[in-house]
């Protein structure tokens, strides 16, 4: 038996744990090529070339699988389908037979339920494929042929995506929204009463006053009275209860906002705690968690901190996306003692920064099967010369599961109230209360807030742009490509990233257009499900361009080193000679480039010479 991954860390651990020879590609070995846009611009079918630093790879996989049962064991998603896809067509007409195996943890129990679960491979959805294809298609048109037409009108160079451009312009109206903002003054009012030597406040039932005047005839009618009355005295027991495992936009959210990574220095950590076996698959949109898993929970906590910590049943979550109810949220593969998360860390040889982001994993995972917490919340009602104020309190009785994962910023949002939460003296109804003073509390509207990090992956998801996936690629480029950049936490435009959103908005809106580009990702995913085709899909986004044609790469309009090399490798295969005219036009060569792959190269792979890659 043969397994071929991606990770070759992944496949040292597979080999150590299983004892059978595991081979890793080391991600995508083969891809559209950078010297043209490799898309036939009438079918859409791509041109694959192997990576110039893989070109053996192919042999070398044919070699190990020839006669061999493979188990092809790429991710269990589009990307990792994709890689699996292109392995089997290396190697289908020399295995003796092709498996899917999807692995989710890299654990001996995890492995060898994904072996007993492999399927043929000509049995699995080739949906997923064909996703990939319309993904990977559909961006290439994009960015071959937007980005050059943006880069010369805007004489600079820029780059456009269908899915980077509409997070850059979430930045940027963001900026722009608090750039505009117009702050306006109100009022808050209090009292503030007191009895035996508890001080509180209650704010008035009006709540914001939008004139001073309105608040100061208040204070003129209360301010001879020496007391209040306890109109209302409610009292009830509220719970807050534990939020489910982290999904990968979650975890990217938490790790910015507690651990301040970044979405792509998150996902590199959370990727080597899977691949030494750590933590489940962590590319995932699911909240459930392995029932087993949920049982060694529930006894741990038993044995460790108590019977009260635990519900009567375990808790349930529901996914968003019901098609994520396949997989699990993240999760540890064992259970242990939070003391021992130190000594984990260091027999696989990880670092400081891997040990916080399993230590927020683990405690998340764990705290998502504990009681709710308690709290004695008092709401109260008290009349003072016929105006009504309010005050509210709450104690915590029990910590519930706030004792292992307490709650940070980012999971509050939403939350905030300008009324204190307080302690507040035990009272009956018609009792009067001492009122120490009045207050009239000036404030101002506050504009919105800037995205951080983990924000606005939380606003992608939320508006069904991208997916979690691709996250981290996204944030890191509209970054790299100077764009956006972090600012104590924030992020902001910068003049490029501004510059390029205006262009877009006036000559190509749709381009980044939250709407579309949501519908974009819901026909991705009916293809997935073969409702739809990759090739409509890419019709569909090149129809939105005016079905262009990529214009001329290079400055100066010449074409670039990789387009001759390419070129010549492309005339020496089919034995005709490039015409001279076509050698000085970066434009005209790479029309002839893209009539030479759509006439006469198949559309699956084209292996180039070495000298083909940049």
């Amino acid at each position: 038996m043969l397994i071929i991954v991606e990770s070759p860390t992944k496949a040292r651990k597979i080999q150590s744990l299983l004892h059978v020879r595991t081979l890793s590609t080391i991600g995508h070995f083969k891809d559209l090529p950078d010297s043209s846009i490799g898309v036939d611009l009438k079918t859409y079918e791509p041109t694959f070339v192997y990576h110039e630093k893989k070109q053996h790879l192919p042999e070398e996989l044919r070699k190990a699988a020839t006669g061999e049962t493979v188990m092809l064991a790429g991710d269990p998603d589009r990307e990792g389908y994709a890689i699996s896809c292109h392995i089997h067509e290396e190697i289908k007409s020399v295995a003796k037979a092709c498996l899917r195996m999807e692995i989710y943890e890299v654990t001996e129990k995890g492995l060898k339920e994904s072996l007993a679960k492999a399927v043929p491979f000509d049995q699995t959805n080739a949906g997923l494929y064909h996703a990939f294809l319309g993904r990977r298609i559909g961006d290439r048109l994009v960015g071959y042929i937007l980005s050059p037409i943006v880069s010369r009108s805007l004489h600079n160079k820029y780059s456009v995506g269908r899915v980077q451009s509409p997070a850059v312009r979430l930045v940027v109206d963001r900026e722009r929204e608090i750039r505009n903002f117009i702050s306006s003054k109100y009022w808050l009012l209090n009292i503030q009463l007191s009895k035996d030597e508890t001080t509180f406040l209650a704010y008035h039932l009006k709540g914001k006053f939008e004139t001073q005047s309105d608040a100061d005839s208040i204070i003129q009618l209360i301010a001879g009275e020496s007391h209040a009355v306890a109109e209302k005295v409610e009292k009830k027991e509220t719970k807050q209860g534990a939020k489910p495992p982290f999904t990968t936009v979650d975890l990217q959210a938490a790790a910015a906002s507690r651990l301040k990574y970044p979405p792509e220095q998150t996902m590199k950590l959370a990727q080597a705690l899977f691949d030494h076996g750590l933590i489940t698959y962590h590319r995932t949109d699911s909240v459930r968690m392995d029932e087993a898993f949920i049982a060694e929970i529930r006894r741990f906590l038993e044995q460790s901190i108590g019977s009260e910590y635990l519900p009567a049943k375990p808790n349930q979550f529901k996914s968003k996306n019901s098609q994520a109810e396949a997989h699990e949220g993240i999760r540890p593969t064992h259970m242990h003692a939070p003391t021992e998360i130190a000594d984990r860390i260091s027999r696989e040889q990880l670092t400081t920064d891997h040990a916080r982001l399993y230590e927020l994993i683990f405690r998340r995972a764990v705290a998502s099967q504990m009681a709710p917490a308690r709290y004695d919340s008092t709401l109260l009602i008290f009349d003072v010369a016929g105006e009504k104020f309010k005050a509210t309190g709450r104690i915590m009785k029990f910590d519930g599961f706030l004792n292992v994962y307490a709650e940070a910023e980012e999971e509050k949002e939403g939350k905030g109230t300008e009324e204190k939460l307080q302690t507040l003296p035990p009272l009956t109804v018609g009792e009067k209360v001492k009122k120490d003073q009045q207050s009239l509390e000036e404030k101002k509207t506050k504009p919105p807030g800037r995205f951080t990090l983990g924000s606005l992956v939380k606003e992608l998801e939320r508006l069904g742009i991208g997916r979690p996936s691709t996250y981290a690629a996204i944030t890191k480029n509209i970054s790299d490509r100077g764009y956006v950049r972090e600012d104590k936490g924030k992020v902001i435009p910068l003049p490029p990233g501004e510059t390029l959103i205006d262009f877009l908005r006036q000559k190509h809106p749709w381009v980044i257009d939250y709407e579309l580009t949501r519908r974009m990702e819901a026909f991705l995913d009916r293809i997935v499900d073969n409702q739809e085709t990759w090739q409509r899909f890419c019709k569909g986004v090149h129809n939105k361009m005016g079905f262009a044609i990529p214009p001329a790469r290079g400055v100066g309009g010449g074409p670039s080193d990789a387009q001759l090399k390419y070129a010549s490798y492309l005339a020496a295969k089919s034995g005709l000679v490039i015409p001279e005219d076509t050698l000085k036009s970066g434009r005209a060569l790479s029309l002839w480039i893209s009539e030479m792959v759509s006439k006469n190269t198949p559309p699956s792979v084209v292996p180039p010479p070495a000298a083909v890659s940049s």
